[in-house]
């Protein structure tokens, strides 16, 4: 085994090393120990992109139940509440049926003109400016705005809306946090619980435009949500939907500033922004692995997985596998097997605010292409967030030349 091979032979998600790139850990493990048990978080990773894949399918064998209390951990908003990401059939074709339901791809595609007036208020903002810091104040204002407004909340609370989200998805690393953070964050949970609850029940009496009212009078063959279960997916869209849609944006400027041709391309030919968006989520992944528990002793690709264990299906390394993609660590816009990236997830599970982040992407990258005829990263070393689980900078300075 090469020198280089043993710099990256131990994969711990913990490790600042491996925040700092996990990809060639990915790579080895790919290589030498496709399933291997990874002693730091408790959790056998699955790494090849066919045996993730086959582990998102298999909702029977391997539960979706763990999921939010290692992501989450003692900062759940919702601690009682079912989770549609978290719940397996038959409660979560339940919970589906009735939140597609509420937010359909239609319903999706009426918000266009809101989030393309949301991009452009975000970048008159930072008319006049060569330098700003991208993520801070683009890439994440753009999504707390477009589902604060899908949610019905007043713009004052969008603030706190960002530093609820960032505090929940901190529980999963929540060992590196001092007594008065934990304190802090709490309280932030507890207020985060109380102030949907009271939107949840004030839509249930005074119906209105949104989507929390939909969700709470959505109905199929008599059944509807309870105000945890709304609470529950009101969360979800406010995390996942700001840290996905988020780090998508801030990924992407990062990818093509290390593909200066690819992005060349894209701006030349527009209809290419589709695949620009679906390969930056392959390439640089905003999730980079999620929890499944195994419901009963079982193997895969040869290694024997305990029954109730915890295993960690690793979609990043799935998206860079050269066994599914050719040229994996290659950003190619004209690819042909982009169908395949398990960024969204797969199966039953695949996330159900795909369309919305899509459309978030593909509408912010063509109006900075309109507004910017160079977007480059202006920092040497970025520092990436400390959820384990997630992958975008905590900051990205930038700097712009108006086109």
């Amino acid at each position: 085994m090469s020198s280089s091979h043993l710099a990256h032979a131990n994969y711990d998600p913990l490790d600042p090393a491996v925040r700092a790139d996990p990809y060639p850990f990915y790579a080895h493990l790919r290589a030498h120990a496709p399933v291997s048990y990874i002693p730091s978080v408790g959790a056998w990773a699955v790494t090849r992109h066919a045996d993730v894949r086959q582990l998102l399918l298999d909702h029977a064998g391997y539960s979706s139940d763990p999921l939010i209390r290692i992501a989450f951990g003692e900062f759940n908003p919702a601690p009682t509440s079912r989770y549609l990401i978290a719940s397996d059939p038959p409660d979560h074709t339940r919970l589906r049926t009735l939140v597609n339901k509420a937010f359909s791809r239609r319903y999706v595609q009426e918000l266009k003109g809101e989030i393309a007036a949301t991009i452009q208020r975000l970048l008159d903002d930072l008319d006049g400016r060569d330098e700003f810091d991208f993520s801070a104040e683009f890439a994440a204002p753009l999504p707390v705005s477009v589902v604060a407004n899908i949610l019905g909340v007043e713009p004052a609370m969008h603030a706190a809306f960002r530093r609820w989200s960032n505090n929940v998805t901190a529980g999963g690393n929540d060992q590196a946090l001092s007594a008065e953070q934990r304190t802090l964050m709490r309280q932030d949970a507890d207020d985060f619980r109380g102030y949907f609850l009271d939107r949840i029940e004030y839509a249930r009496r005074h119906p209105q435009a949104n989507l929390i009212s939909a969700l709470v009078h959505a109905e199929e063959a008599g059944e509807k949500l309870s105000a945890d279960e709304v609470l529950a997916l009101a969360v979800l869209l406010l995390i996942a939907g700001n840290e996905t849609t988020t780090n998508l944006l801030s990924n992407a400027v990062i990818t093509l500033g290390q593909f200066p041709a690819q992005a060349a391309l894209a701006r030349r030919d527009r209809e290419l922004i589709p695949a620009l968006t679906d390969e930056s989520l392959r390439y640089l992944s905003p999730v980079q692995l999620l929890f499944r528990r195994a419901t009963q002793a079982s193997v895969i690709h040869g290694v024997e997985i305990p029954r109730d264990a915890i295993v960690m299906p690793i979609f990043a390394s799935a998206n860079r596998d050269e066994r599914a993609f050719k040229n994996p660590d290659q950003l190619d816009i004209c690819r042909t097997d982009l169908r395949q990236q398990l960024a969204f997830s797969w199966g039953i599970h695949l996330c159900v605010g795909k369309a919305l982040a899509n459309l978030e992407g593909e509408l912010a990258l063509n109006a900075l292409f309109d507004r910017y005829g160079a977007l480059d990263v202006n920092t040497p070393h970025i520092e990436w967030c400390e959820a384990f689980y997630l992958r975008g900078p905590k900051a990205l300075p930038v700097r712009v030349r108006r086109a």
